[in-house]
């Protein structure tokens, strides 16, 4: 299945996306009023939920508490012999940038990734498409005055980041490396990366969930910012099934 192919199954398959289903389907049933409504207020009804920050909340914790935040990572013993950054999404609108540049998520891990190389000096190896990898590469090596070791350009899927990367590291004798990215991101990375050459261990980033048990009456309402989390955690959550399913 190609990128584009699993996208517009996901923007069927996800919020607020898939509400494009739920109007169809209620079209092809306008004859049964009953079902027609039914329909239509099941759609709405699961975007209204999905848009709560306490439900939004709730999906991202079971994905981020997977694998808890270290605090000082490095001072572990005994080391890793490389780190691996999964490439994110791009700005290719950032005009003040001549037109492309790293987006927030993907800032963020290049950030992490530099801290982590300035405290113990280990190789960087960056992992994504051609054009993601160069996004990222410059940033990394003209913002955060950090080298790069290798680059793995070829991948568009988590499970191709693991495949391409374990490959480039063990031709360079790597033993071990840490994979830096979310920690709503690292379940599903470190699903695919595990039963590798080499082996790997989480470097998660960003944790951004809030406790659950939440009474501020906003925790309540439906917000855009909300949604956007569900989106990605259901995304998260789809993907550690197929990789399953596939595995």
């Amino acid at each position: 299945m190609n990128v584009v192919t699993s996208r517009t199954l996901e923007f069927l398959l996800l919020p607020p996306g898939n509400l494009v289903v739920f109007v169809l389907l209620a079209l092809l049933l306008y004859r049964w009023r009953g079902a027609m409504l039914t329909v239509l207020f099941t759609g709405i009804l699961q975007t209204v939920v999905l848009s709560l920050p306490v439900v939004a909340e709730k999906l991202m914790v079971g994905l981020e508490q997977q694998y808890l935040p270290v605090p000082e990572l490095w001072l572990q013993a005994p080391l890793p012999e490389a780190i691996v950054i999964l490439g994110a999404e791009r700005n290719l609108e950032a005009s003040e940038y001549g037109g492309r540049m790293s987006a927030s998520t993907e800032l963020e891990r290049l950030n992490y990734a530099a801290h982590l190389h300035r405290k113990t000096g280990l190789p960087l190896l960056l992992s994504g498409s051609d054009q993601d990898v160069s996004f990222m590469r410059e940033v990394l090596e003209n913002t955060f005055q950090v080298p790069l070791r290798w680059q793995e350009n070829q991948s568009h899927t988590t499970w191709e980041n693991a495949a391409f990367t374990d490959q480039i590291l063990t031709d360079a004798g790597i033993r071990s490396a840490w994979v830096v990215t979310h920690a709503w991101h690292m379940p599903r990375a470190m699903q695919v990366f595990a039963e590798r050459q080499v082996q790997y261990f989480p470097a998660s980033l960003s944790y951004g969930s809030s406790n659950f048990w939440r009474h501020e009456w906003l925790w309540w309402i439906p917000q855009a910012n909300a949604l956007a989390r569900s989106q990605t955690a259901l995304h998260e959550w789809l993907g550690l099934l197929a990789y399953e399913l596939k595995h």
